[in-house]
């Protein structure tokens, strides 16, 4: 059998495994709220749509970041809703979160939206945060998930590797690019507290990539492999 395919039941088992013992923890709870966070099992998720509004983030042939973004990371918080973990999303529509009472200038609306992006991910120590995003470059050749990590918590490279990983076995099997410690210019991974990703999801430079990016089951396929690498995390984590 071959080892792509030993590690898609692996993780399958696992997403199951969590799904069914989720299902069960709650199905006497009728409606959740964000008030009873408590009620749902360590740690809380926090999903961060990249860009969004008036930011388009990378652009390439009419094509915008902040669509795919959005598109990916709602089906990535549905995943992991259904396996019973707590999920907020810091955008779950085409809107910027910048502070509107105050914030005027383009400028002014970056900080603030980066600021806000921030508060939400430092506001429980329970959090993890996995961030999405699509690269660009200027040369077409470059292709492949890559996946940067903050410094500020010792488990952040753990939460990178298990999505690393879980990318690579199930669909870019190719892919071969090392993870890379955020520096001071990733401001929402300098400035986080908690365990904290940015997962580039591909390159709309790639022509092919692109074509990839735009596809709905390939978003979920992303979507997918993503969460899996999260429940490894989690698992791993909890077994320390």
């Amino acid at each position: 059998m071959k080892l792509r395919t030993i590690y898609i039941i692996i993780l399958t088992v696992i997403l199951i495994s969590f799904c069914v013992i989720m299902y069960s923890a709650f199905s006497n709870i009728a409606v959740h709220t964000s008030s009873d966070e408590a009620a749902y099992p360590k740690p809380y998720i926090v999903i961060d749509a990249g860009h969004g509004g008036e930011d388009g983030g990378a652009q390439v042939d009419g094509v915008l970041e902040k669509d795919i973004n959005l598109n990916i990371s709602d089906k990535l918080a549905d995943m992991l809703r259904l396996c019973g973990y707590y999920v907020t999303e810091v955008r779950d529509d085409d809107i910027s979160v910048y502070d509107r009472s105050s914030a005027d200038t383009l400028r002014e609306k970056k900080v603030s939206d980066l600021n806000k992006r921030v508060q939400l991910f430092n506001s429980s120590a329970d959090n993890i945060v996995v961030s999405i995003h699509q690269n660009k470059f200027d040369n077409s050749a470059y292709s492949g998930t890559q996946i940067f990590y903050s410094v500020n918590n010792d488990k952040s490279s753990l939460l990178a590797e298990a999505i690393r990983r879980s990318v690579v076995g199930l669909i870019q099997s190719d892919n071969t690019r090392e993870l890379k410690p955020a520096g001071t210019d990733i401001f929402v991974l300098d400035k986080a507290a908690v365990p904290a990703v940015i997962v580039e999801c591909g390159f709309l430079s790639n022509n092919e990539e692109r074509s990839k990016l735009l596809d709905e089951n390939y978003q979920s396929d992303m979507a997918y492999s993503i969460a899996m690498g999260v429940l490894e995390y989690i698992e791993t984590v909890k077994q320390r």
